[in-house]
């Protein structure tokens, strides 16, 4: 058979498989034992693509096809490590698989190793920094690690910022993540158990757990969930979060999310399991509690008194930040015998001159800060800090000098806007309930904020990510574990206790 004829075989032969693959969803494309057929088939799904770097050598009595992806790799371990032991190796080899062998165990001085058996695998390898060798006459190749891409270095963490604690964060590399991991808990019992997401294109996840301290049903349930995430991509862990959260609807998430590894050490010793994903500085893990939300790294440096003392004031921030302007609507409008005198008559004298009722004005000013605030956000930082700072004193100022709002609303809506800053990891959720209750204040008065709080405190005790109550140790009460929830007791009382996530009251088979 001729080359032209070998090629346009090649492509109706692929384009056969490629049916049987859809019809039967499985990878059916393995190398070829033919060297032609392997490198006409590369040179086809890699053509158009100049990163792509591909050398014909021999090397002892054989052909071989050594390839890998410019930018991702190590040019120097490339020469070094793989293409000069593979050229200056002379000796004669009765079979092609005798050749592998000898690359594999004594040839080639690359830990990372891999065996490559389908197509899918040699391009899942190239695009992950790996040199990919091919020998004629045999149907499997070798991956060796080589990777040497750009990437940034490990800084401060700009989300989780703290005083006395560590300053390190991860980065979008996944095996620099499980490196800082690694070094954090030095134990043969963490796992980090990598898997392949992606329909399309490949991402490396990673699932890390202590095998000794995560429940093993746990595991199972987080991987099998990962595996049925039917999703062509895998960029980024939010894409992963919808199917690792709750069943039930709910504006609060049971998937918690870090960019510090020493706090997730502290969480995979308490039982949980945490999912990394290439290209994302932030590492998710579950079951994430609502308690969670209210726990600080420097809470654990400080004095025990001091702790227990910013805990207790964020959990009355995430109060006030919920409830203030809703309250403040409800009495205003409906029961005004609650405001003392003074105060009553201060806010009428304000608000007569305004056209606006009191609902509408809380609206008004709740998203007119939050469009200020997603200014500065998406503003070069340089000067996202003035839209703020020109949006909230200016324009503040002029709309309670023009009359289009009252001074005691703005200052309602300010004191709710710090507050709701304390409990950040809470803030999307509370910025949408925030304006709900307003509206539950504008049409019930306090009987609609009541109402709708009870909805939302059953909703949250509804809420059961992989058979751990969402509202523990609060809901069910679990005595022995809220010494580190409400407060946080001294590290000698700390020290003595074995909390397992899996372990509190009120914990049912996994979902």
């Amino acid at each position: 058979m001729s080359f032209y004829h070998q090629k346009y075989f090649v492509r109706f032969f692929r384009i056969l498989c490629r049916f049987f693959h859809n019809l039967i969803l499985v990878n059916f494309m393995y190398l070829y034992d033919d060297y032609e057929l392997n490198l006409l088939t590369l040179k086809d799904d890699l053509k158009d693509g100049s990163d792509f770097l591909l050398k014909e050598i021999f090397t002892g009595n054989n052909k071989a096809l050594v390839c890998a992806m410019d930018g991702l790799i190590d040019s120097l371990q490339l020469s070094q490590m793989i293409m000069k032991p593979l050229l200056d190796c002379k000796k004669e080899f009765s079979s092609p698989r005798e050749q592998l062998e000898f690359i594999k165990t004594k040839a080639v001085h690359c830990i990372e190793q891999n065996s490559v058996e389908t197509f899918e695998d040699a391009y899942y390898f190239l695009m992950s920094g790996f040199a990919v060798v091919i020998i004629d006459g045999c149907n499997e190749g070798l991956a060796f690690g080589i990777q040497g891409w750009t990437r940034r270095t490990t800084s401060e963490a700009k989300t989780e910022a703290n005083v006395k604690g560590a300053k390190e964060c991860f980065v979008e590399s996944i095996n620099d993540n499980k490196a800082l991991l690694r070094k954090r808990l030095k134990t043969p019992h963490l796992k980090q158990k990598q898997l392949k997401l992606g329909n399309s294109a490949s991402t490396p996840v990673a699932l890390c757990y202590l095998d000794n301290r995560a429940d093993k049903n746990i595991v199972k349930a987080v991987e099998n969930r990962l595996k049925s995430a039917d999703l062509n991509v895998v960029s980024d862990y939010g894409e992963l979060s919808a199917f690792l959260d709750s069943d039930v609807k709910s504006f609060f998430s049971a998937v918690g999310n870090t960019e510090r590894p020493d706090v997730l050490s502290s969480k995979l010793l308490e039982g949980r399991v945490a999912v990394m994903v290439e290209g994302s500085p932030f590492v998710i893990y579950v079951p994430y509690l609502f308690s969670d939300n209210f726990s600080a790294a420097d809470d654990y440096d400080n004095l025990p008194v001091f702790s227990g003392f910013m805990r207790l004031l964020r959990f009355f921030s995430f109060v006030v930040s919920l409830f203030l302007p809703g309250l403040f609507v409800a009495v205003g409008t409906y029961h005004q015998e609650l405001i003392p005198t003074n105060l009553l008559f201060l806010i009428a004298s304000n608000e007569a001159s305004t056209p606006f009722s009191l609902a509408t004005e809380a609206v008004f000013v709740h998203l007119l800060y939050e469009i200020m605030r997603e200014g500065g956000l998406r503003l070069p930082e340089n000067i996202g800090h003035a839209v703020s700072i020109i949006g909230g004193i200016v324009i503040g100022d002029a709309a309670v000098s023009a009359g289009i709002i009252g001074a005691p609303m703005l200052i309602v809506i300010a004191v709710t806007a710090i507050s709701s800053y304390v409990v950040y990891p809470l803030y999307e959720s509370i910025a949408v309930l925030r304006i709900i209750f307003i509206f539950a204040g504008g049409l019930l008065g306090i009987y609609g904020i009541m109402l709708l709080a009870a909805v939302l405190f059953c909703n949250i005790c509804a809420l059961s990510p992989f058979g751990v109550p969402y509202s523990a140790p609060l809901s069910p009460l679990s005595p022995r574990s809220l010494g580190d929830v409400l407060i946080r007791e001294d590290w000698k009382t700390l020290s003595r206790r074995k909390v397992r996530i899996n372990e509190l009251d009120g914990v049912s088979n996994v979902e």
